[in-house]
């Protein structure tokens, strides 16, 4: 088990344990969860395993608990099918975090997936909801990798790269542009049409680099996409 799992794993138990003790005011934790923060955090399989499982179950009980609690309806389920709920959530979110559980029942109980005039069910939980933020969770995801990428493609594609590949290039135009094309080709690979405006508007603000922005702006002949160019 690497350090940094360790730590996350011990984040995740001891919010476990403040929420079960009640030293963790579950108002204020969901006013601060977002979806970024369940990237941050151990998942519930690799956390509540082996002797932590009890730890793992009395949680998400709670969690469950309060969760079905919210809604108005006069029926109240029983604490059988609360226990049920409990374990279906424990393996519904078995690779997801306990952030994830906290922030899918925020939104839930806020109406983000749909309004319901039945009750509330695991049916309607897992069948109809649960599907609804995992994809929400993979868009957010897909953005994050996206920004990583760029960040990444951006601290690659330095003045001084550009400068060394244009000087070094034979002294023809011709020579110099190909080998300036080269270069921006391999570090704007995959890029989306987005992604490469927001390269070219960076370069922008960059007066190093305005006399290699041509070849820059020509990707946009390359990479094409929805994004409508202002």
């Amino acid at each position: 088990m690497s350090t940094q799992c360790s730590q996350k794993q011990l984040k995740t138990l001891d919010l476990s344990k403040n929420i079960i003790s009640g030293t963790a005011s579950l108002a204020f934790i969901e006013m601060g969860v977002s979806i970024k923060n369940t990237f941050d955090s151990s998942s519930l399989r690799s956390t509540f395993k082996g002797e932590n499982g009890q730890i793992g179950f009395s949680v998400v009980k709670i969690l469950v608990d309060r969760f079905i609690n919210s809604f108005g309806f006069a029926t109240k389920m029983t604490d059988i099918q609360i226990e049920v709920l409990t374990v279906d959530t424990l393996e519904k979110f078995s690779f997801e975090t306990l952030e994830d559980i906290i922030l899918f029942f925020k939104m839930a109980r806020n109406g983000d997936f749909g309004s319901t005039m039945r009750g509330v069910d695991s049916n309607l939980i897992f069948g109809e909801w649960f599907p609804k933020y995992l994809e929400i969770k993979s868009i957010e995801r897909e953005k994050i990798v996206a920004k990583e990428q760029f960040e990444l493609n951006n601290n690659l594609l330095s003045i001084e790269d550009v400068k060394n590949a244009y000087n070094k290039a034979e002294n023809t135009p011709q020579k110099k542009h190909d080998r300036l094309k080269e270069l921006i080709d391999e570090n704007t690979k995959g890029f989306t049409r987005q992604q490469l405006e927001d390269l070219i508007a960076e370069w922008e603000k960059d007066e190093s680099k305005a006399p290699f922005l041509y070849a820059l702006r020509r990707k946009r002949l390359d990479i094409k996409g929805d994004f409508e160019f202002k």
